[in-house]
C-alpha cells in the first residue's frame, strides 16, 4: 500500500478501544522494534509510547493494512490500561508495557484486564497443537513483564467489571 506520494506505508492506527487509539509504525531504515503509541481519539494528544518486538506485519491478517487485526483493543472497566496482544499500555502512568517474547520469555497476548493493572492472558506458543489448551497467564502490568505467572486450571475471563467480577464464555 502505498501513500499519495506513491512511498510505502511504514504505520498504522491498530485500533480503538475506551477512547483512546493504539498506532504503530516501524522505523524506516532502522533495524529496531516497532514504536507503539497510544493517543486520545478526540485530541490526537500522545498518552504514551514504546518500542515492542511485536511486528506490524503480525498484526494484520493477510498483507493489506486494513485487514481485520490479529488482536483486540481490550480496557480495563475504568480506562486505566489498554493493550493489543502484547502491547500493552498504563494510562496513569503514561507508560507502555511490551509483553512480546524476547527469546527469555513467550509472548503473552493480553485478553482482559483489571483496573488494579491486573490482566490476563494467554502464552503464545510458536507451535502449538489446534487441540491443545492454551497457557493462561496472569500480569501485573504495573510491575512489568517479569510478573506474568501460569495460572493452571483457570480460565480466563473475557471481561472485568469494576467490582472486580468477570465474564467468562463457553
Amino acid at each position: 500500500q502505498t501513500d499519495s506520494f506513491g512511498n510505502n506505508w511504514n504505520g498504522m492506527v491498530y485500533g480503538v478501544g475506551g477512547g483512546h487509539l493504539i498506532a504503530g509504525w516501524d522505523a524506516p531504515g532502522f533495524d529496531t522494534d516497532p514504536v507503539w503509541s497510544v493517543h486520545d481519539v478526540r485530541t490526537g494528544r500522545l498518552q504514551a509510547s514504546m518500542t515492542c518486538g511485536y511486528d506490524l506485519s503480525n498484526g494484520v491478517t493477510g498483507k493489506n493494512r486494513e485487514s481485520e487485526r490479529e488482536y483486540p483493543v481490550v480496557t480495563s472497566p475504568e480506562g486505566h490500561y489498554l493493550a493489543a496482544g502484547p502491547v500493552a499500555f498504563d494510562l496513569q502512568r503514561k507508560k507502555g508495557i511490551c509483553l512480546a517474547g524476547d527469546g527469555n520469555r513467550k509472548s503473552i497476548a493480553i485478553t482482559s484486564i483489571r483496573d488494579d493493572g491486573t490482566a490476563y492472558g494467554e502464552v503464545q506458543e510458536d507451535s502449538v497443537a489446534d487441540d491443545a489448551y492454551p497457557v493462561v497467564t496472569q500480569v501485573d502490568l504495573t510491575a512489568g513483564p517479569d510478573s506474568a505467572k501460569v495460572l493452571e486450571g483457570v480460565e480466563v475471563p473475557h471481561v472485568t467489571s469494576v467490582k472486580g467480577a468477570g465474564l467468562f464464555t463457553g
